[in-house]
C-alpha cells in the first residue's frame, strides 16, 4: 500500500503542475523537417523538448560515419533534444556534434551539455571550448554534471561553479542552466536546499529513474516530488542503468565488482527492453535521454516512445515488484549509500 500511496502522491503532485501522465499520446506537432516527437514542458517559461533526447555519452563511441548516421536518423525519426557533456570521450563527442549536428540543424534543434569542473574559471573555460568544439555561439541548457557527494557540491559552490552558471545564463552564452548527478539523493535534496535558502532557482535537473530505483537509494520517491512542487524540468537517465540490467558492465563499474554478479533481470524478471522505458515515460519527467551507438537502437528507443499509450499505477508497480528482487548496487553501481 504504501508505494502504491508514494505512486498516487507524486501523480498528484505532477497533474497539480499540469504535468499530465498521458501526455505521450499521438501528436502533430512538426517542424520544417516534418512530424516531430511527442513534446513536453522543460522550463517555468514553457519552453517544450522532445520526450526523447540523444545520449551525448554512447555517440563518442563509434566512428564518425556511425555517429553522423546517428544524428541523422535521429533528426529524421523526430528527435530535436540532443545532450552532450564537454568530457564525454576527451571531447569526441562534442566533436561530432559540431560536425553533423549544428552545422545543419541548429534552428531545429535544443541543444545542452554539461561541465564536471570544479571551479568558476574552469567551468568558463570549458562552455568555451563546447561552444567551440558544437560550432555555436549558445547553448539552449548548460548543466553542473555530475555532483558527487556534499562536499563535492559544497566545494563547487564555495570554488565559483554556481556563480559561474548564473554568469553564462545572465550573459546569454546559455539560455538555461541545471545540474545532474547519480551517487545519492541526498545529495541533489542538499544541493536544492541550498538553492532555495539563497532564493536561487535553477531550470532543470536529470538523474536516474528506471524500474530499479524506487527499491533503493531512490531518486523517484525522495527527489523527484521535490522538484515538481518547484517545477524544475526533469530529464531522465540511466533508464537501463547504463547497460547493467543487460548484465554488463558500464563505466561506472568498480573493478572489484565481478561480472557474474550483475545479474540481467531481463532474462531474470521477464521485463522487456520496451517496459524499461515505457515506466519512465509514465513518470512526470520532461525527457527520457538515452545513448545509441548504432542507428537501430536509435530506431527501437524512439519506436518505444511511438507505440507509447500510458501506464496505470497498478502496472507500474508491477514492473517495479519485477525488478525489485535484483534492485542495489551490483545494478545501480553509479549509486553510493551515505549517511
Amino acid at each position: 500500500m504504501a508505494t502504491r500511496r508514494n505512486f498516487l502522491r507524486n501523480s498528484a503532485a505532477a497533474t497539480a503542475l499540469g504535468l499530465v501522465t498521458n501526455w505521450a499520446a499521438a501528436s502533430n506537432e512538426r517542424d520544417r523537417l516534418g512530424e516531430i516527437l511527442p513534446m513536453r514542458k522543460l522550463t517555468r517559461d514553457g519552453q517544450k523538448v522532445t520526450a526523447f533526447s540523444l545520449g551525448g555519452y554512447h555517440l563518442g563511441v563509434p566512428d564518425a560515419r556511425t555517429a553522423e548516421a546517428i544524428v541523422e536518423k535521429s533528426m529524421e525519426m523526430g528527435v530535436r533534444f540532443f545532450d552532450n557533456a564537454r568530457r564525454y570521450f576527451d571531447g569526441r563527442s562534442e566533436n561530432y556534434y559540431g560536425r553533423f549536428l549544428t552545422p545543419k540543424y541548429r534552428n531545429d534543434i535544443f541543444l545542452m551539455t554539461k561541465s564536471p569542473a570544479r571551479t568558476g574559471k574552469e567551468v568558463m573555460d570549458e562552455l568555451d571550448a563546447s561552444l567551440k568544439a558544437m560550432r555555436t555561439d549558445y547553448v539552449d541548457l548548460w548543466q553542473i554534471h555530475g555532483l558527487g557527494d556534499i562536499d563535492d557540491t559544497n566545494n563547487r559552490i564555495r570554488d565559483g561553479v554556481l556563480d559561474a552558471f548564473l554568469e553564462a545564463k545572465a550573459s546569454g552564452k546559455v539560455r538555461y542552466i541545471g545540474f545532474t548527478g547519480h551517487r545519492n539523493p541526498k545529495v541533489h535534496l542538499h544541493f536544492l536546499n541550498f538553492l532555495k535558502e539563497r532564493g536561487i532557482e535553477l531550470d532543470t535537473c536529470q538523474m536516474p529513474l528506471n524500474v530499479c530505483d524506487p527499491s533503493w537509494e531512490s531518486f523517484e520517491k525522495d527527489v523527484l516530488p521535490v522538484l515538481l512542487e518547484r517545477e524544475y524540468g526533469v530529464i531522465a537517465m540511466k533508464t537501463m542503468a547504463g547497460g547493467s540490467m543487460m548484465g554488463l558492465r558500464i563505466d561506472t563499474t568498480p573493478k572489484e565488482l565481478k561480472t557474474g554478479d550483475i545479474p540481467n533481470i531481463l532474462e531474470a524478471s521477464g521485463l522487456t527492453y520496451a517496459e524499461l522505458h515505457q515506466y519512465v515515460y509514465s513518470l512526470p519527467v520532461s525527457s527520457l535521454c538515452s545513448g545509441c551507438i548504432e542507428v537501430k537502437q536509435v530506431e527501437h528507443n524512439v519506436n518505444v516512445l511511438k507505440r507509447f499509450k500510458g501506464l496505470s499505477d497498478a502496472e507500474k508497480i508491477r514492473l517495479v515488484s519485477l525488478a525489485k528482487p535484483y534492485a542495489g548496487f551490483n545494478i545501480e553501481n553509479y549509486k553510493r549509500v551515505l549517511s
